[in-house]
């Protein structure tokens, strides 16, 4: 095919990714993907794109899920053909759970390149299996107008589908003949139409209003605020508790602790293990907006929970492997709230009483956390403001659902809850801080998860991104600790505590980074204080055991402080 004809027909498929407005492009480089990487470069010199290139490909998956984690729009990842387009599974895996409108262009080996013994041809056909939405094979190029229309067509409807609800991944495999090389010069071909749908949104019939006020009116319901896509998914639910005097628990995931409110409950571990017996303060109705909550003991305790469990459920998924939901809303959060903020009563004044009073203790014995890991958290929801935090899973995203406590910061906390593993953690936040609008982007990450993904610190290097990482140092998996695999005290630090010995310091020389070292609060605190300018990385050292122990001895006193305040009411009532 001549320069020209591959010219134009991969410039329309560059239009049509442009006619559905994706601005943001993660490139992979390699040679089966030179017409496309070219022209696309040549293309953002125009303005049009903001274009990002990562050599490893497993890092640009999450790179490119952190860019559109943050903006809640469409990011698209281009890579060679073979197992460069193998190394984006995570990210797609990641993207299909979390519903974000990741883009994948994979290009490939002609078919009589497949399966032949060519290198670097594998099959790349469905290659994504059920993690995307939907699968296009591209046609090898062509200049005739109807391969042309066909073409630029395909891509917009691929693109469309990714952000239609359910949201998620879509991927696009494009094959391609030598000669690669494209033609730089302007091509003037028309730009193609471009696809459009409006959105439209499930609304509650009047008489679905009339059972579900009626199912809620004066009722002692407990809002479950789970993580939320953006941090405008749930900004009706605050307005709807407070007229319904309804408490919430709000996942750390949710936004909704980006405001210091008195109906936000933060201590639903220590509340719902089993240990406590809520009395007055048990609901009889739980209401879910948003995904799985990070607190395993609020699943385990609605697997247990007799009353009613509704789940507002906007994509229509029933993802709720409690099992407990009785009552699915296909309505968005914003749509439900308005409905129900004019029709409902609310709970018994003393429900909400307890609840408040039950958070104002715990919120009190929070803030006088000594306990190094613990105080992290603390630390960051009293200093930060307007930032964007990406936390990392096992240690860290737990510590922040137990003590990062509500303020009035306005921050917006992210996380990789999809298959909740701690790959492309880095890489991750690396894409929010590229969008975030703000220099104030923060990772809080454990030492065994920033090692699997030191990679992707080249990014911020190239980039010249602003980003602090805290990297909690202690030596392994401090999650490990907390689970029965403990008990198996002669195997466990080879297979479950994984001391690496990382030199934070060393691999914060490699990749350009300012590097401290904070041993006490203090320190962190005064570390925090400083405006970021580029990469940097505060190494919290820890011990594992130790902080396995304070963990056990928070736990026990903040029951005791629950156990406290419920005594208190009861005696109250009694007498």
């Amino acid at each position: 095919m001549t320069n020209e004809g591959l010219t134009t027909y991969v410039q329309t498929i560059i239009d049509a990714i442009a006619a559905q407005g994706v601005k943001q492009i993660v490139i992979s480089p390699g040679s089966r993907s030179t017409p496309v990487a070219l022209l696309l470069m040549h293309n953002a010199g125009h303005d049009q794109f903001s274009l990002y290139v990562d050599v490893d490909e497993r890092s640009a998956g999450f790179f490119a899920l952190g860019m559109t984690k943050t903006t809640h729009e469409p990011t698209l990842l281009i890579c060679t053909s073979g197992t460069a387009a193998a190394n984006y599974y995570p990210a797609v895996i990641e993207a299909q759970l979390t519903h974000q409108p990741l883009i994948v262009l994979t290009t490939d080996r002609p078919a009589e390149l497949t399966n032949i013994g060519a290198p670097q041809a594998i099959d790349q056909d469905q290659l994504y299996g059920n993690h995307v939405k939907t699968f296009v094979q591209l046609p090898l190029p062509a200049a005739d107008d109807t391969t042309l229309r066909y073409v630029s067509f395909n891509v917009q409807r691929t693109i469309m589908a990714a952000q239609a609800t359910a949201r998620g991944p879509v991927h696009l495999n494009l094959p391609l003949r030598k000669p690669l090389m494209p033609d730089l010069a302007p091509v003037n071909e028309p730009h193609p139409k471009t696809l459009t749908a409006p959105v439209t949104q499930a609304v509650l019939t009047a008489a679905a209003l009339s059972q579900l006020t009626a199912r809620l009116s004066g009722k002692r319901v407990l809002i479950l605020a789970g993580p939320a896509e953006s941090k405008d998914e749930l900004a009706g639910v605050l307005a709807l508790a407070h007229k319904g005097r309804w408490p919430i628990l709000a996942d750390p995931l949710s936004q909704l602790r980006q405001t210091d409110d008195d109906l936000l409950i933060t201590g639903s571990d220590i509340l719902f293990d089993g240990a406590i017996t809520l009395g007055d303060a048990q609901p009889d109705v739980v209401l879910r907006f948003g995904a799985t909550p990070v607190s395993a003991t609020v699943i385990q305790w609605l697997q247990t929970f007799t009353g009613q469990v509704i789940l507002v459920d906007p994509n229509q998924a029933l993802a709720d492997h409690s099992l407990s939901t009785q009552i699915q809303l296909t309505v968005t959060p914003a749509i439900l709230c308005q409905a129900l903020l004019p029709q409902v009563l609310p709970a018994p004044a003393r429900y909400c009483q307890i609840w408040q009073a039950l958070e104002a203790a715990y919120r009190q014995s929070v803030r006088a956390i000594q306990a190094t890991e613990a105080r992290i958290p603390v630390i960051m929801s009293n200093k930060l403001q307007d930032s964007a935090i990406f936390v990392s899973n096992s240690m860290p995203i737990r510590d922040v659902d137990h003590f990062y406590l509500p303020n009035n910061g306005h921050n917006r906390i992210y996380c990789n809850r999809g298959a909740n593993g701690i790959d492309g953690v880095v890489s991750s936040a690396l894409g929010m801080a590229a969008v975030s609008g703000t220099p104030n982007n923060y990772l809080l990450i454990g030492d065994l998860a920033f090692f699997h993904d030191m990679n992707g610190l080249m990014m911020a290097k190239r980039h010249a991104l602003k980003v602090t990482i805290i990297v909690v140092n202690n030596n392994g998996g401090g999650i490990f600790s907390f689970l029965p695999q403990a008990a198996a005290k002669d195997y466990f630090e080879p297979l479950f505590g994984t001391p690496q010995d990382l030199d934070v310091a060393t691999v914060s020389k490699l990749y350009g980074a300012q590097y401290e070292r904070a041993t006490t609060a203090e320190d962190l605190q005064s570390y925090l204080n400083e405006t970021p300018t580029g990469l940097r990385i505060i190494e919290v050292p820890s011990d594992r055991e130790e902080n396995t122990q304070q963990h056990r001895q928070l736990s026990d006193a903040l029951h005791k402080v629950m156990e406290d305040v419920l005594e208190n009411y009861n005696t109250n009532k009694s007498n």
